[in-house]
């Protein structure tokens, strides 16, 4: 019980800092939804290349999607960077709450977050000419992956950011990795028409899996084997990274 209610206090803690701050999270919506408005419009001709059928736009959203949980994995990361500065970290840890409520209740704010933005983006693809052939059941598991994979993600960053406790160090890694692995992926773009050296990273890339199962969910056409390799992949990265994390944490708290 005192691991549900100490993430329950400071997930709520987070979630009122969250609510008093929207300009944030608005920045980090507004790239993705530029991206899909943009690309979406200027990309339309891409129909016509092997590897697309049917609406771009379709190709598109999840790519998108998994943009917007990348970006928003930041917030874990910077929010135990701003905790550990000013003291309220160090503080915390002298009180008897649950050391794994401290990450738990971020990421579930966060992951909050993630949904919300991603039903946002999922509400202006609509008009532009998305369709999701699974329904409920399919919005459903493509916000599942979203989550999992943003949770993966995220431990990365919050690794980091416990190490260096440095939101400017934070947020350089976090950038200097973001772009690559979404260009570098089926994200954007049908991976036939990249060069093979890309290619081949494409087929190792974890933004593709997560990519490949929320697209094929729109488009009908998940196969287990996509989802099993696909929730494979996105759980090894979990486990790497979170054993980061928790590595650095124990540092921290010891």
């Amino acid at each position: 019980m005192t691991l549900l209610y100490d993430t329950e206090s400071l997930f709520k803690r987070a979630l009122t800092k969250v609510v008093r701050n929207p300009s944030v999270l608005f920045a980090m919506l507004l790239q993705p939804l530029l991206f899909l408005l943009l690309f979406s419009q200027l990309l339309q001709k891409l129909t016509s290349l092997p590897g697309l059928s049917g609406s771009y736009i379709n190709y598109l959203t999840p790519g998108i999607l998994v943009m917007t949980a990348i970006l928003g994995s930041f917030q874990p990361g910077m929010s135990i960077v701003n905790d550990l500065n000013s003291g309220f970290l160090q503080k915390l840890l002298l009180t008897p709450v649950n050391r794994a409520a401290v990450l738990l209740g971020r990421l579930m704010t966060d992951m909050l977050v993630l949904i919300i933005q991603s039903a946002i983006i999922i509400a202006v693809a609509i008009p532009l000419g998305l369709s999701i052939a699974t329904g409920l059941p399919g919005l459903v598991l493509i916000l599942a992956t979203l989550v999992f994979f943003g949770m993966a993600w995220a431990g990365l960053l919050l690794a980091v950011g416990i190490k260096t406790r440095k939101a400017e160090t934070l947020s350089a890694i976090g950038n200097l990795l973001a772009l690559p692995i979404i260009f570098v992926s089926s994200a954007l773009f049908p991976t036939r028409i990249m060069p093979q050296w890309a290619q081949t990273v494409s087929d190792y890339n974890p933004v593709s899996y997560a990519s490949n199962v929320a697209r094929d969910l729109i488009q009908g056409g998940l196969t287990w084997s996509t989802f099993i390799s696909a929730y494979s992949v996105i759980g090894i990265m979990a486990i790497v990274t979170f054993a980061a994390t928790l590595y650095q944490f124990r540092k921290v708290i010891s």
